[in-house]
């Protein structure tokens, strides 16, 4: 029979579905599958690894590619940072001397290419509990991604840009190198932020700019981060001194008919909006000197935006994205837009991950019998070093994720919060799991469209997931089920030519 899905509080879109029955396939677990990792296995101590990264740039690389943990094993010994006073002030605004690591240049490594443009990674960071351990897993991913990169790699230096009130240092300076720079206050002064904390950004950059820290460093290029950014791989350089590249995001779109009213607003009359590229400040690789040039304009478009209330309202938590993006348009500046840059997996997460950079959890993941790993679950404090293991038929990001997080925090010295490993599924070995070992593969047209797609609505069923490697789940209806449980109903489905097979093989009740 012919079958018709809606998309349940989403898009209208229908897709038509030939069914089969059959048989119930065999059980799911609660484990990682060795298949998904990033970068290797678990991240259990590796002393060989550790010692083979400690050797030189060489042996680390090569250790990193063997041990997750290994690019990074000298995190837990951090040197300890020579702090100094910068005595420069931004223009028109005064700030008290701000704390500072010293930026210094490395060996000019030998037989590298000569096209190799080295950047400095510059992460925006804030006070609380929350920026901290967000700020630790990055830095722990930068490290291990340098070593990963080998000598030649465009990966240098790190400067965390700590916005923090009256430029007051905080426990990380001697673990991560730091540049504090002061936060704004409370309110609708000149040096205020206007009720929208991340307004900080500007600010910070416009004070980043004027210091001693800034002009010390030896890179040439700057890499724009954020505390909720890990590294997957060291990214390659495309900047020019013209031309940034930042990141796509599908929801800076200067011609959506939402948006565009309002950017016309604020955007040179004289420019096509057409050309307005859909990137913000982050994550951007971006020339010093074109920093330099952009950051007072993006702080003052940023807070004109928020006295407009069209602006505050319509462009709302990205208003400062977009006081960055259409400051730099005006000013004729152009970009590079990437979607390898990074990847924000959202909802049940996706399996596109293979070539992407940087894994961005600003959204949160959340899967059919409960599993989440969203950032705010932690505003007060640290995710143990531990953490649950998501279903073994979900989405790539489920794991990574899972895998980067409990990585870094195994490895990061003293991690406030260690809790016992969680015990493995008894059911390892089952038929089902075994089909949940295959790997990825991209067949095309719709089946593309449909894996991690969910909920979708299917007569009496609320909810019908569509996951890698032919899996699906199905919910009957009657309350919560557990994608873990063995009561929940438990399919496949396969893509042929336009149309997708889904062979619905019972409900185990």
């Amino acid at each position: 029979m012919i079958l018709r899905l809606v998309v349940v509080a989403a898009s209208l879109v229908v897709i038509g579905l030939l069914v089969h029955a059959n048989t119930l396939v065999g059980s799911s677990r609660n484990a990682h599958l060795s298949a998904l990792r990033a970068g290797g296995p678990s991240a259990v101590g590796s002393s060989t690894a550790a010692a083979a990264a400690s050797e030189s740039p060489q042996a680390a690389a090569a250790a990193a590619s063997d041990s997750p943990q290994a690019g990074a094993a000298q995190h837990s010994q951090p040197a300890k940072a020579s702090h100094m006073t910068a005595t420069s002030e931004p223009a028109q605004h005064a700030t008290p001397p701000l704390a500072a690591t010293t930026p210094h240049a490395e060996a000019a490594p030998q037989g590298c290419p000569p096209t190799r443009k080295p950047y400095h990674v510059v992460m925006t960071a804030a006070t609380g509990i929350y920026q901290e351990w967000q700020s630790r897993i990055a830095y722990y991913h930068y490290l291990k991604q340098k070593k990963a990169g080998g000598p030649c790699s465009d990966i240098g230096g790190f400067t965390r840009l700590f916005n923090s009130p009256s430029a007051a240092p905080d426990k990380l300076m001697d673990e991560i190198p730091t540049l504090v720079v002061k936060q704004l206050g409370h309110g609708s002064c000149d040096e205020c932020d206007h009720g929208f904390i991340v307004m900080n950004r500007p600010w910070g950059a416009v004070q980043f700019v004027e210091t001693e820290h800034f002009r010390n460093i030896p890179e040439e290029y700057l890499f724009f981060i954020e505390t909720d950014h890990m590294m997957m791989r060291p990214p390659l350089n495309g900047a020019t001194p013209e031309k940034p590249v930042g990141f796509g995001f599908y929801y800076m779109i200067s011609t959506d008919p939402k948006l565009q009213p309002v950017v016309q607003k604020f955007l040179d009359p004289a420019i096509d909006i057409r050309t307005v590229d859909n990137v913000g400040p982050s994550p951007l690789l971006v020339h010093k000197a074109m920093l330099k040039r952009v950051a007072r304009p993006w702080w003052d478009l940023s807070v004109k935006m928020k006295h407009d209330s069209d602006a505050n309202h319509i462009f709302g938590w990205v208003l400062e994205m977009w006081g960055y993006n259409l400051a730099a348009r005006n000013l004729g500046i152009r970009h590079t837009v990437s979607q390898s840059i990074q990847v924000e997996p959202q909802g049940i997460g996706t399996d596109d991950m293979a070539d992407k950079d940087i894994y961005h959890y600003t959204f949160g993941l959340s899967l059919p019998g409960g599993w989440r790993v969203d950032k705010r679950q932690y505003y007060g404090g640290y995710p143990a070093d531990h953490l649950r293991s998501p279903p073994a038929c979900s989405a790539r990001s489920a794991q990574i994720i899972t895998n980067l997080w409990t990585e870094a925090a195994q490895q990061i010295s003293n991690w406030p919060r260690r809790v016992e490993p969680i015990a493995e599924d008894p059911h390892a070995g089952s038929p089902f799991a075994k089909l949940l070992q295959l790997p990825v593969a991209k067949r095309g047209g719709v089946s593309d469209l449909l894996v991690g797609t969910g909920p979708w609505a299917w007569g009496r069923l609320k909810a019908l997931y569509f996951f890698s490697r032919g899996v699906a789940y199905i919910n009957n209806g009657d309350g919560p089920r557990s994608a873990d449980a063995h009561n929940v109903g438990r399919g496949s489905w396969r893509g042929q030519d336009l149309d997708s097979k889904l062979t619905r093989r019972g409900l185990n009740q």
